[in-house]
């Protein structure tokens, strides 16, 4: 949704987060692979499901060349991956747990962007279901 507006460096660095994310419930899931095309897609850059960088060294850098708001927009995109498959459990919510931590977000942020991506989700299930039913 707002992937377009981050640089290059930070579109990769937001693709290698992603993959972290989709692994940390044990596996990539379909739903997952999904979204993680459409991300490289919105960026106009090379999809990919495997990264080779940790996940704090993915964060740190994210976290050094990026402004405030182009860290909430990677937060924001990454709390879509977690709910992509309607599974949201401990090993994701640790993991955006770790991301907001690393970004200096408050929790009443992330919970508002948690709630967000909810009602967001949601929302684009009711459609669906109204126009491909």
């Amino acid at each position: 949704m707002f992937l377009n507006m981050l640089k290059e460096a930070q579109k990769n660095l937001f693709l290698d987060l992603a993959v972290k994310a989709a692994e940390a419930s044990g596996g990539i899931s379909v739903d997952e692979k999904n979204v993680l095309k459409e991300f490289a897609l919105e960026m106009r850059i090379s999809p990919r499901y495997e990264c080779a960088g940790t996940v704090a060294e993915i964060l740190g850098e994210l976290k050094r060349i990026s402004t405030e708001k182009e860290l909430k927009i990677v937060t924001f995109e990454i709390l879509g991956i977690m709910y992509s498959d309607s599974d949201y459990d401990d090993a994701e919510r640790e993991f955006v747990s770790a991301v907001t931590e690393m970004f200096g977000i408050d929790s009443r942020t992330a919970d508002e962007m948690e709630n967000l991506v909810r009602k967001y989700v949601a929302l684009y299930t009711e459609i669906s279901g109204a126009v491909l039913t």
